[in-house]
């Protein structure tokens, strides 16, 4: 019964540490074309989670960046779409405007102040702008085109080959980078223990964030249960405050009657 609690305790820390350092360490973003549902307060679900590292201008920054990089990626499929379609003589004049829409919310994205008290209201508007328009674009593509025709169009923009696209996935991967070191050494910190080498590795891609987390459970193993559980609980902490601070962010966003975003008028 003993080895059972135990392992349970440490499955238990495995979870918790992973939702205390951001474990997008691939430098990608979640790019779901649909929105999960069951969120609070008008908010999906995964955009609540993504507003969770928020609470800090780093990771205001990130998810900016992704979000910028997503609304990047739809107006080159996009654009490429047009010019298809245009050579097959479809009327594209609604599609062109959406795509115009969207660019002047990516520049929007781009300027947005990520050190701002409002970051999380500014970022969730933008996002619910951005999945408007692009789910726009896909539903009238869709009028245009029957099943075949469509996926057909789906082959031929599927990979986007784009500079400004690399460099913003460069960028974004740096900036994860630097938020987990800051995350892993608060966990450090908690555990009383540092290992400035094995952050650097993580630091410079020698080793992964997998990597590192099984080195701290493996620190954390080695403890009296009654240390163990002391961790354990500061983790929880942690955690718990991330949370309360998401949903404050929320529930302010709604009495100000913002994050609802404006979409496009049709």
């Amino acid at each position: 019964m003993k080895k059972i609690s135990a392992l349970i305790i440490m499955l238990v820390m495995l979870v918790s540490i992973a939702s205390l350092a951001i474990a997008d360490d691939a430098g990608e973003n979640n790019e779901n074309e649909q929105n999960e549902e069951n969120g609070h307060h008008g908010v999906d679900t995964e955009t609540e989670k993504e507003i969770e590292i928020m609470n800090n201008s780093l990771g205001a920054e990130i998810r900016l960046l992704q979000l910028q990089k997503s609304l990047l990626k739809n107006i080159l499929k996009g654009e490429m779409a047009v010019e298809v379609l245009k050579g097959l003589e479809f009327n594209t004049t609604v599609l062109e405007s959406i795509l115009d829409e969207m660019e002047v919310l990516l520049e929007d994205v781009k300027v947005a102040n990520t050190t701002s008290n409002e970051s999380v209201q500014i970022f969730v508007e933008l996002k619910s702008q951005a999945k408007n328009l692009t789910t726009q674009f896909r539903e009238t593509i869709k009028e245009l085109l029957d099943d075949v025709s469509l996926n057909e169009l789906r082959d031929r923009i599927k990979e986007i080959v784009s500079e400004q696209i690399q460099d913003l996935s460069k960028n974004i991967l740096h900036r994860i980078r630097q938020f987990n070191r800051n995350q892993i050494y608060r966990l450090y910190g908690l555990i009383g223990e540092t290992n400035n080498s094995f952050v650097e590795q993580y630091i410079n891609g020698t080793i992964n964030l997998s990597q590192v987390k099984l080195q701290i459970c493996k620190i954390i193993n080695n403890m009296t249960k009654e240390y163990r559980y002391d961790v354990f609980s500061e983790i929880k902490e942690e955690n718990i405050k991330k949370k309360i601070h998401s949903e404050a962010s929320i529930d302010e966003m709604n009495n100000n009657g913002k994050g609802k975003g404006k979409g496009r008028q049709g």
